[in-house]
């Protein structure tokens, strides 16, 4: 049984589907003004690795949601800049468009299929979800209208019983840190939830009783009505980085009623150096500036989500060396023979290492020791059980190491000639022969236990 960390209780607790075999899982995604930094992206590996371990280890389906945050004042910044001459709403829409794309790539690059994300909604489609939840917390008496804006009164929810303050301990006779939303709110932790409009800004209407009022949405408020639209108003799991608890999380329980997903999983920040990557900073490393995705995404699985990482080029260096070493086993695993590998590991190490890569799995996602449990038949062991193991690591770490194209009966040949050379010990036609199928085919070959096997250069 799969155990998570839930931010929400601080201790780790089975996962009980809500929907027998199938999981939900809402991410809050990027705002789309600019470039994601690799920073960001360990937030969006932590939910790809989740849900691929439900599916692969857990034999569950996943309704897996990501958020698109395409109105907040940074993306209204950025498109006045990009597009002075556009309407505010369409200057908007082609930022939006154009990192939207740029976001799919680079989750792409480091091995998250769009496929696997059930929905990619954008904040703009879902205004009316978002003003309803309002017109409901106002009815409560829980939201108040303050100089054309709408307000969410923590007093005014605690009042009802609730409780402010689960993801983190709040010290409210400290001055509380919302401090990002105030225009003529009446508590200082009070937050928006929605903007009144501003000249030269993107605006939409909004009916309350009998009075409109043009503006825009604040930002909590968008994951709190996609999530319920997409997901319902309670679902197995909301992931996100471990800046996102407070205010932001903190507050879409809150808008919820104190009740949205069953778990709440976080990840640590991951650091250049020993500094926080940030854009306000100026430090930050996007996927552009990085050679090997794959390595990066290795790097990022060899520590635990709930572990701050330094990051620097020579790690993910080494990061790269490991992936092409983990290859090389694959693809020998992969493009044996017919006949080469043997059906089944008589030595019981491919079940030792089963065992041992699911327990880590289901223990809060240990990526760390599922890797170290390779050693086990990494090198070690060729058989066809050794294979589909393989086969389970690549579909559960989305390294990309799976390539299982037959060979074409030209190398077959090859190979045969090469071993009847090895074998009559002609050493000067197996080097020209392994040289030929480097130069020309790409194609290594490697001397093992059970014969010649082959890896892509």
């Amino acid at each position: 049984m799969l155990k998570l960390y839930n931010s929400l209780t601080n201790t780790k607790v089975e996962l009980k589907p809500i929907n027998a075999n199938r999981v939900t899982i809402y991410s809050c995604g990027p705002t789309v003004y600019d470039h994601v930094h690799v920073g960001n992206l360990r937030a969006f590996l932590l939910p790809d690795l989740l849900q691929r371990v439900i599916r692969h280890v857990e034999q569950h389906d996943v309704e897996w949601v990501m958020n698109i945050t395409d109105i907040d004042d940074k993306m209204i910044a950025k498109s006045k800049q990009i597009y002075p001459d556009d309407e505010p709403m369409t200057a908007l829409g082609r930022l939006a468009d154009k990192y939207t794309d740029l976001f799919t790539e680079d989750i792409e690059k480091v091995g998250v299929k769009r496929g696997d994300i059930s929905h990619l909604p954008r904040a703009t489609d879902f205004i009316d979800s978002m003003q309803k939840i309002i017109l409901d917390l106002i009815e409560q008496g829980i939201a108040y209208i303050s100089s054309g804006s709408v307000y969410f009164s923590i007093k005014n929810y605690q009042a009802t019983g609730k409780t402010y303050g689960r993801l983190v301990n709040l010290d409210f006779t400290a001055k509380p840190r919302v401090t990002d939303d105030q225009d003529q709110k009446i508590g200082v932790a009070d937050f928006v939830l929605w903007k009144a409009s501003k000249p030269g800004e993107p605006q939409w209407d909004f009916k309350i009783g009998t009075s409109l009022y043009p503006g825009r949405p604040g930002w909590h408020i968008e994951c709190s009505a996609m999530s319920g639209e997409l997901l319902a108003n309670n679902f197995d799991i909301h992931t996100g980085g471990v800046d996102l608890k407070f205010p932001h999380h903190e507050n879409e329980l809150a808008q919820c009623g104190g009740k949205q997903a069953n778990i709440y999983m976080h990840n640590e920040h991951l650091s250049l150096g020993s500094t926080k990557m940030s854009k306000s900073l100026g430090n930050t490393m996007v996927m552009d500036d990085i050679n090997h995705p794959m390595a990066y995404r290795y790097l990022v699985m060899s520590a635990h989500y709930r572990t701050r990482m330094d990051l620097d080029i020579e790690d993910i260096n080494s990061a790269h060396e490991r992936v092409k070493s983990l290859r090389v086993y694959v693809d020998n695993l992969m493009l044996a023979r017919a006949g080469q590998l043997s059906e089944m590991d008589k030595t019981g190490s491919v079940d030792k290492f089963l065992e041992e890569f699911n327990s880590a799995l289901r223990d809060d996602l240990n990526t760390p020791r599922a890797l170290a449990a390779l050693k086990i038949i990494e090198g070690k062991i060729y058989t066809l059980d050794a294979r589909e193991a393989m086969r389970l690591v690549d579909d559960v770490f989305g390294l990309q190491l799976v390539f299982d194209d037959p060979l074409h009966d030209t190398i077959l040949e090859l190979i045969d000639n090469y071993d009847s050379a090895r074998k009559d010990k002609n050493f000067a036609l197996s080097d020209s022969i392994r040289k030929h199928l480097t130069d020309n085919f790409s194609l290594i070959l490697s001397d093992t236990p059970i014969g010649s096997l082959v890896s892509r250069a």
